[in-house]
């Protein structure tokens, strides 16, 4: 019983294991319920595991031409085959533009951290912020942005930047001061002290924060897009249960969501371990 101490030293392989058991449990577990309700009016709400995959190839495979087709339908067979990448795009667009606004945060909570007079000015700002739900500023945003790209990337931005800058302040002000001393001993100046004493130390957790985060950037993308779209994973999940309750290809693009954010998180986390690996050992 090695492997329960806390110094444990767990292989690869029982990494892999231990990760892969919660989600096998939970395909077992959606496998068999859906299948006891297969007979039943209530079907429709637990597709099948066939149902799933029909419904996964039809929004990621070509759809295959008839022997006579019109010009008007194969316009909209080609508009309708491949949804499912044309959404991923549109709505990882979208967290792009969001993302580049969102980093904007550090350099802020870094200046807040370093001088006095940035932290008083910009401190109850960004807790105001951070405690409004940025899914209440939803409908405001639309009536005064428009219902265009604008206004969905700021809702993202709203939900997330203020709690950027504010882990980015409160890591910057728990750094030693004498740590600014020693600095200015050795020959810095003040404009110095943020970026070359501060910045370097906290990154890459700050880089946790914005990690940690995704989540919440996922589900002010969706929000957004289900008010005001033409493509996106967001409007597609709404518009294919409000017009046809098609839980099947609701779920695909849940599964896919999560699979891609699952990805991105474990890409950023391994990269932060590879370019930061002097953070192990704190």
């Amino acid at each position: 019983m090695n492997f329960l101490r806390t110094d444990a030293r767990i292989p690869w392989y029982g990494r892999l294991a231990l990760m892969l058991l919660p989600v096998l449990l939970l395909g077992f577990t959606y496998v068999r319920k859906s299948s006891e309700l297969e007979a039943t009016d209530r079907a429709r709400l637990m597709p099948t595991v066939d149902k799933l995959v029909d419904a996964a190839k039809k929004v990621a495979l070509p759809i295959p031409a008839p022997d006579r087709e019109s010009e008007r339908r194969k316009e909209l067979r080609l508009e309708r085959q491949f949804l499912i990448y044309k959404d991923t795009v549109a709505s990882f667009k979208r967290m792009g533009w969001a993302a580049m606004v969102i980093l904007l945060a550090v350099p802020i909570g870094v200046m807040m951290g370093s001088y006095p007079w940035a932290e008083n000015l910009g401190r109850t700002v960004m807790v105001i912020l951070s405690m409004i739900p940025a899914l209440a500023l939803l409908s405001i945003l639309f009536l005064t942005l428009g219902t265009g790209e604008v206004a969905k990337v700021a809702l993202i931005v709203l939900g997330v930047f203020p709690v950027v800058c504010l882990d980015t302040y409160l890591r910057a002000k728990a750094l030693p001061r004498e740590q600014f001393f020693k600095a200015q001993s050795l020959g810095a100046c003040e404009l110095e002290l943020p970026w070359r004493v501060v910045f370097p130390q906290i990154w890459p957790e700050v880089l946790n924060t914005i990690r940690l985060n995704l989540g919440v950037m996922a589900v002010l993308m969706i929000a957004g897009e289900s008010i005001s779209a033409e493509a996106g994973i967001g409007y597609r999940i709404f518009i294919k249960f409000y017009r046809t309750t098609a839980m099947n290809s609701t779920i695909v693009y849940v599964i896919w969501l999560t699979l891609l954010m699952f990805l991105l998180d474990a890409a950023i986390s391994q990269w932060i371990k590879q370019r930061y690996k002097w953070l192990a050992g704190q």
